[in-house]
């Protein structure tokens, strides 16, 4: 058959398709192991390096979840008298004229 054969090239692709398919399932199963490793690790106390979680169990986030973003404390920023006023500074440095 030639090899730009449409039936052909379909088949091919629904091979790689499959095969793909089937790495991505391996690769799933293998971060899922890493996990329940991870986890068994962390809930030993005599693994250095692995930090237990904070809480306890019913407090503790999915493990699979970001962290919560937060403000910075009120004191962490600059203080207003360390802010100058919108416009102290001049005009922008790319709208001078050279």
């Amino acid at each position: 058959m030639p090899e730009n054969d449409p039936g052909e090239l379909a088949d091919q692709r629904e091979r790689e398709a499959d095969r793909l398919e089937q790495r991505g399932e391996a690769l799933e199963g293998d971060v899922e192991n890493v996990r329940q490793d991870w986890e068994r690790k962390r809930a030993d106390q005599g693994v250095p390096g692995a930090p237990p979680r904070e809480g306890d169990g019913a407090e503790a986030e999915d493990a699979r979840s970001s962290p919560a973003p937060e403000a910075p404390p009120e004191g962490a920023g600059p203080s207003a008298a360390e802010t100058p006023a919108e416009g102290a500074g001049g005009p922008p440095a790319d709208t001078l004229d050279d």
